[in-house]
């Protein structure tokens, strides 16, 4: 009874929201790239995930948020918390629903088995950002069981090279790309602490189909997510984008440790 009724939530929450959603992007009208987040909202609300924050995402200018990635509860989750569009791979266009939810937060879907489409995206998504928005990365480049994170793949930073800002300070000296680590846990499950047992309930990694993960996912009483904001750095710190990624991967790492050694003790 418990996912069927989340099902008729979801329905609901999308029959309100997607209308206007889908009209105020066509018409490109004043908010219309806030109202994805309000959709990514509802739908945490409707599978009863409940998302605390620890710090805050940096805001009023561009920004390169960089996140482990754990299962495809992520992009909802962080789509509620982060006003930005995710960079994701092309065959995501084809999950059910959340496929065509990227769709409207206007998700860049690259195809990294194509070389020669590398500097085509890279551009994308420099455009995007001198265009004032802020983009989501995955640099894992694949998904976790939720305990660890996995190596950071360096050649998903290019966006960050060769990159000036648009704006200027007011010394006329372009501003600075900023980058900021997210580190993401799954808390509690069913009101009980996650583990290594239980992670598995919201992890979606390796083989696991995406339908019966997410039809089991639908039994679950309820989620606890927490999403830790770390410290903004300028890409300017950085000489290479390895190092960049380095540092990225070592501070959500950090995070990740110290939590996770807590759950599991």
């Amino acid at each position: 009874m418990r996912k069927y009724i989340k099902l008729l939530k979801i329905a609901v929450y999308l029959g309100v929201l997607l209308p206007p959603t889908i009209l105020l992007k066509k018409l490109k009208l004043p908010g219309y790239k806030a109202w994805p987040h309000w959709v990514h909202k509802s739908m945490c609300n409707a599978l009863d995930i409940n998302v605390k924050t620890f710090g805050h995402a940096l805001e009023g200018s561009p920004t390169l948020f960089v996140s482990n990635h754990v299962s495809y509860l992520d992009i909802i989750i962080l789509g509620h918390v982060i006003k930005g569009c995710f960079v994701a791979k092309r065959d995501m266009i084809d999950w059910p629903v959340l496929g065509y939810l990227s769709t409207l937060q206007r998700t860049i879907f690259i195809d990294r088995e194509k070389r020669s489409e590398v500097h085509l995206q890279r551009e994308e998504m420099q455009d995007r950002i001198k265009d004032g928005d802020s983009l989501i990365l995955f640099p894992e480049g694949t998904t976790s069981d939720g305990g660890k994170v996995l190596p950071f793949k360096s050649s998903l930073f290019g966006v960050t090279e060769n990159y000036i800002h648009p704006q200027a300070d007011e010394e006329g000296r372009p501003l600075e790309l900023m980058v900021q680590p997210v580190t993401l846990i799954y808390r509690r499950i069913n009101s009980m602490p996650a583990n290594r047992m239980n992670r598995s309930n919201v992890a979606w990694y390796g083989d696991m189909e995406i339908g019966p993960h997410f039809k089991d996912f639908l039994k679950i009483n309820n989620v606890d997510v927490e999403v830790h904001f770390n410290e903004p750095v300028s890409r300017n710190l950085f000489k290479t984008r390895k190092e960049l990624s380095t540092y990225c991967q070592r501070t959500i790492e950090k995070h990740m440790e110290n939590r996770v050694r807590r759950m599991d003790d």
